[in-house]
């Protein structure tokens, strides 16, 4: 679409770090197209949540969304897979945080813990490593949510439904680790990590400790 140069040069101009103040006048400037059809493909873009827009006395401020991030790495994968050199990892870092104990209940479920092992080949330890990410890495996690990656389905006991969860295999400091998202979650900047392994005793890790995650994609 026509609209997807506007999305390059937004991201270009840092919009998909955080919210930049520009007019319709400056971004026609840049594409050196008329300031009415930048004007139209912006309203575009956002009717299609690819950007969000806010306005304020001091005029308007743009950002591109977790989808619109999404979209333009589905584009860069594929020019990239058709021109060599494809991006296999995406790069998030944050802080180890403690958790309320709910990763443990969750991966100690015979229903979660038999498709790990299918799908993956191991069979989890109960609990997650939650690690509270970096503002700039936020984004990147929701945008793994529009990515394909290996679904753990949900399920029913007698006592509660389990919801799906969609998992990412992920490399952190040299150990095989995923990625666990689940479908409804409260915590957008915390990000849980399972592994065949208590991640804090094998890694020797402590809250507050910095860590860099490498997903797999």
């Amino acid at each position: 679409m026509k609209e997807f140069n506007l999305l390059m040069e937004l991201a270009r101009i840092g919009a998909h770090r955080r919210p930049r103040k520009l007019t319709s006048v400056e971004l026609s400037r840049h594409l050196n197209i008329p300031q009415q059809t930048v004007a139209r493909y912006l309203t575009r873009l956002a009717e299609e949540g690819l950007i969000a827009r806010t306005t304020g006395p001091r005029g308007q401020e743009i950002e591109i969304t977790p989808a619109g991030l999404a979209k333009l790495h589905s584009v860069y994968s594929n020019l990239a897979e058709i021109f060599g050199d494809s991006p296999r990892t995406l790069k998030l870092s944050g802080k180890v945080v403690s958790g309320l104990g709910e990763g443990k209940y969750y991966m100690s479920q015979a229903g979660y813990v038999r498709q790990f092992e299918r799908k993956f080949g191991l069979v989890p330890y109960e609990g997650t490593l939650d690690v509270e990410l970096d503002s700039a890495s936020v984004p990147v996690k929701e945008m793994l949510r529009s990515l394909p990656g290996t679904v753990i389905e949900g399920f029913e006991t007698e006592e509660r439904t389990f919801g799906p969860v969609t998992c990412f295999e992920a490399r952190l400091r040299g150990e095989r680790v995923y990625v666990v998202l689940p479908q409804r979650t409260h915590y957008t900047n915390v990000m849980e990590l399972a592994a065949a392994a208590n991640l804090r005793k094998k890694l020797k890790l402590s809250d507050g400790d910095r860590i860099k995650i490498e997903v797999v994609i």
